[in-house]
């Protein structure tokens, strides 16, 4: 008897909390099984386009490494396609490689709800599909001129007015020794489309 009262209490737990959850949670809820675009835009004329770059830097060495690109990915079902080119720097400036990156699978999504400012026109998408998040992907860097591939791990970390957690701007690009997280001058930004 004890244990059917306490699985009655666990239900109007549940409830309760389906019933008066915020708006932004139901909305992060219907996310998880969308399709999503990302992208790592350039704002021109207030107007975000695709075609940016973000920057990220090493702590240790100083190293950065810029990316441009984009792509899409279906949290429900794990599917995660993209790519773009990346420019890997010394804290020297001089560049040590360079190549096209292209996405392997999913890790995670964290969508964070939000909107684009209407002070800008969404020149990828429609504005009520923007959203802040963050996405984990596992990619693959291909260096031009042969040198062998290089797996790592890219997150895509977008925050918008409106967003339920604070994240800085940029991209995290986790790839052998190094940890290229957002420059805090030159990160760029990055966007969100939650596709119906």
């Amino acid at each position: 008897m004890k244990r059917w009262a306490s699985l009655i209490v666990v239900g109007f737990t549940l409830a309760a909390f389906t019933l008066f959850a915020p708006a932004s949670s139901a909305q992060q809820r219907r996310a998880l099984g969308l399709h999503v675009r990302f992208d790592l835009p350039q704002i021109l004329q207030n107007t975000v386009l695709a075609g940016g770059k973000d920057v990220g830097v090493d702590g240790p060495t100083g190293d950065t490494v810029e990316l441009t690109g984009s792509g899409e990915f279906t949290p429900g079902i794990g599917n995660a396609a993209g790519g773009g080119t990346f420019v890997h720097k010394p804290s020297d400036g001089t560049e040590v490689a360079h190549g096209v990156w292209v996405v392997t699978g999913f890790a995670t999504w964290r969508p964070g709800g939000g909107s684009l400012p209407s002070i800008l026109t969404d020149g990828i998408g429609e504005i009520t599909e923007t959203s802040a998040g963050i996405v984990a992907l596992h990619v693959r860097l291909v260096p031009e001129g042969g040198e062998s591939s290089l797996n790592a791990i890219l997150e895509v970390h977008c925050h918008l007015p409106g967003a339920s957690f604070d994240t800085e701007e940029g991209i995290r690009l986790i790839v052998g020794p190094f940890v290229f997280d957002q420059d805090p001058v030159l990160h760029g930004v990055t966007l969100f489309h939650i596709l119906q």
